[in-house]
C-alpha cells in the first residue's frame, strides 16, 4: 500500500487478476445450475397439465330429463355422460357386463328351480298312483301310467310276485301264471286299467300281469 493507505499499482493489478481469474468458477457454476439433466425435458413435459376432458352436452341432459320412465332416463343420462368420457365409456361396458351376468345367474336360478318345482310335483303325482289299493283317497289330479324300474322282486306265500320299484313303490301281483326270472334294473310300465285296476308290463321278458299297490 501506498503512503495514502490506498493498494498499490502491483496489489490493484494482483487483485484484478484474481477477480478476473473467479469469473471462471462463478460463470462456471451457473452454467452447471443452469444445465438441464438427461431426461429432465420428458419430466417437465409429463408435468404439464392434461388436457381438459370434453364437456358433456346440456342438450343431451336436458333431453334425457323429459323421460318418464326411470330406467331410461338413467339409461339416457349414462350415454351422455360416456359420449364425452373415456373413462365414463369404460365403467358403463363394466357396468352392462355386470348387469348381463347377473340377469344370466338370475335366469339359471330360476330355471333351476322351475324345474326342481316341475320333478317334485313329478314324484308326488307318481307316489298317489295307485292309492286307491291303499285306500288312501283318490285325487283330482289323475295319472294313467307309470314308468319305473326293478329295484328287486319277492315270492309271496300263494306264490306270486311282489314287485319293489326304485321309487319306493311296492306292487304285488294279484293274477296269472309264474313269471320268468325277472332282473333288478328291468324296466316296468304299470297302466291303469280301463275299467279298474291296474297291470304291469315287463317289456324284456314280454309279460304284463294285473297288480294292485302294496305301498
Amino acid at each position: 500500500m501506498d503512503k495514502a493507505g490506498l493498494p498499490g499499482k502491483k496489489a490493484v493489478g494482483t487483485l484484478c487478476a484474481t477477480q478476473a481469474e473467479g469469473d471462471k468458477p462463478v460463470r462456471a457454476v451457473r452454467a452447471r445450475e443452469w444445465a438441464l439433466p438427461a431426461g429432465a425435458a420428458g419430466a417437465i413435459a409429463l408435468l404439464a397439465p392434461a388436457p381438459a376432458p370434453a364437456a358433456v352436452d346440456p342438450a343431451r341432459l336436458i333431453a334425457c330429463s323429459a323421460e318418464v320412465e326411470d330406467a331410461k332416463r338413467l339409461a339416457c343420462y349414462d350415454r351422455a355422460v360416456a359420449a364425452a368420457s373415456a373413462e365414463a365409456q369404460a365403467i358403463a361396458a363394466r357396468r352392462d357386463a355386470a348387469r348381463e351376468a347377473a340377469a344370466a345367474a338370475r335366469a339359471a336360478a330360476e330355471a333351476r328351480a322351475a324345474a326342481e318345482a316341475a320333478e317334485t310335483a313329478r314324484k308326488a303325482q307318481a307316489d298317489r298312483f295307485g292309492q286307491e289299493g291303499l285306500r288312501l283317497g283318490g285325487s283330482s289330479d289323475r295319472m294313467d301310467e307309470l314308468g319305473a324300474k326293478i329295484a328287486e322282486t319277492l315270492v309271496d306265500r300263494i306264490g306270486k310276485t311282489v314287485f319293489l320299484l326304485d321309487n319306493g313303490q311296492m306292487w304285488r301281483q294279484t293274477e296269472g301264471l309264474t313269471l320268468p326270472p325277472i332282473r333288478a334294473g328291468d324296466e316296468v310300465q304299470i297302466r291303469r286299467g280301463a275299467v279298474g285296476g291296474y297291470r304291469l308290463t315287463l317289456p324284456r321278458v314280454k309279460r304284463t300281469v294285473p297288480v294292485v299297490r302294496m305301498r
